[in-house]
This record gives structure tokens, C-alpha cells and sequence, in this order.
């Protein structure tokens, strides 16, 4: 498995810009939502997600609400199409 710091370092070099754009659409992200957000543009289910972050499901949960609340989602605007397009 990939080391926490590595995973960064290698998802930097596949989307250089990512963090940068989504830093700038949202500001006020912390550094699990910004986590989570980088799994979600891997296209990893929540099952992955929970199991690489170690984390619970209402957790997850939890944090993927923040998120969309900071982005100003709609519960119908789909988390995965937003963060695909960064």
C-alpha cells in the first residue's frame, strides 16, 4: 500500500493542478475534505475511500456533506462531476 505521503506525491504528478483549482473554488477546505476530494477525482468508491482513510461510513458520510455545503451544491449536483471538472 501506498504511504500517505507517496499518495500525494503521486497524485500531484497525474493531476498537477488539482489541488491547486480546488483550493481556489474552495478555500475554506480542510486537509480530509481535500483528501477525500483527491480519492473521489481517483474515481474510488466510498468502500475504498473508508478503507485507505480508516475511517467510518457515517464519517465519510459527514465529510462528503461538508464538502458540498463549501462547494454550494445542490443534493442533486453530483460531488463526482464537480470534482472531475477541476
Amino acid at each position: 500500500m501506498v504511504s500517505e505521503q507517496n499518495f500525494e506525491v503521486e497524485f500531484a504528478k497525474i493531476y498537477p493542478d488539482f489541488t491547486k483549482n480546488l483550493i481556489q473554488t474552495c478555500g475554506d477546505l480542510t486537509f480530509t475534505e481535500v483528501k477525500i476530494c483527491m480519492y473521489i477525482r481517483l474515481n474510488y468508491s466510498n468502500k475504498k475511500i473508508l478503507e485507505f482513510m480508516d475511517i467510518s461510513h457515517s464519517t465519510l458520510s459527514n465529510l462528503r456533506s461538508s464538502i458540498r455545503k463549501k462547494l454550494n451544491l445542490k443534493r442533486t449536483q453530483g460531488l463526482f462531476t464537480i470534482i472531475i471538472n477541476l
